[in-house]
């Protein structure tokens, strides 16, 4: 079922609900990577719906189907808006039901940081390839522009520098979003800096997580580092990490993602 996230700033999000009927085990509140969008992840919703969980999220503000300028989120106070609605719309709609928050890449950094600063009563989190840190060093002059620019124009957008070639070993679903016009490649100089200072802030805090998280990483991933999240991992006995050998930066459509969607599967159930 289609839904609409309306926040206070005014933006509206466009997303989805889905529940598997009455099969239903547990609950996830997605947030999804940079320059992506929701439509992306029809395999992963009929996987969990298989397994009695239901899923619901929205396009990021300047995201998918969202409204905005593209690569632009003014500021995180709207991510944490848009999760306690998303959370809270969850609770209210299947009360009693365990529910988890899942983040992919951004979206990892951005589940992490709500976690860290918000401390929300949910029942754990799943978090793959998280921006803590990224596996490339951006060009100097982005650096220097986005430290400059991130008070006086924080709306200026860049290219995000995302090789597209690098988010999977399946060559199908490196196409698919090639071809996707909902698919863009840009990020404003204020996200990226936001989204650096996330990185650090999780980084530093990670001991105060009191919630279970699966934290998951390819080993070959050449866009966030799989090293932040071993970085995390080591601080807190919460956390519990997985290297997956190999793998590039989208697990979840890699060539084994049978097996990456097993292990979360299987993980949510240990955890309900």
């Amino acid at each position: 079922m289609d839904i609409n996230l309306k926040l206070s700033n005014g933006q509206t999000l466009k997303g989805l609900i889905n529940s598997p009927g009455d099969n239903l085990k547990a609950g996830v509140v997605f947030v999804h990577g940079l320059g992506e969008h929701i439509g992306r992840y029809g395999e992963m919703i009929k996987r969990l719906a298989a397994e009695g969980i239901a899923f619901t999220a929205v396009d990021l503000p300047g995201h998918g189907k969202s409204d905005g300028s593209r690569g632009v989120i003014k500021n995180y106070s709207l991510i944490h808006e848009m999760i306690n609605v998303l959370l809270g719309e969850f609770q209210k709609t299947f009360r009693g039901i365990p529910v988890f928050l899942y983040g992919h890449s951004l979206g990892g950094g951005l589940v992490l940081e709500y976690i860290v600063s918000q401390s929300p009563a949910i029942s754990g989190a799943i978090v793959t390839s998280p921006w803590l840190k990224l596996s490339f060093e951006p060009e100097k002059s982005k650096m220097v522009l986005a430290g400059i620019m991130k008070s006086i124009l924080p709306s200026l957008v860049q290219p995000s520098g995302l090789v597209v070639d690098h988010i999977s070993h399946d060559k199908a679903e490196v196409e698919k979003y090639k071809s996707d016009p909902l698919v863009h490649g840009k990020i404003s100089v204020g996200l990226f800096h936001s989204a650096t200072t996330a990185g650090k802030y999780v980084l530093a805090n990670g001991a105060s997580i009191k919630i279970p998280i699966l934290l998951m990483h390819g080993s070959d991933d050449q866009i966030t580092s799989p090293n932040g999240s071993r970085e995390l991992a080591a601080e807190n006995k919460l956390i519990d990490l997985k290297i997956w050998d190999g793998g590039y930066h989208e697990l979840h459509n890699e060539l084994f993602r049978d097996e990456v969607y097993t292990y979360i599967i299987n993980w949510i159930k240990n955890h309900i």
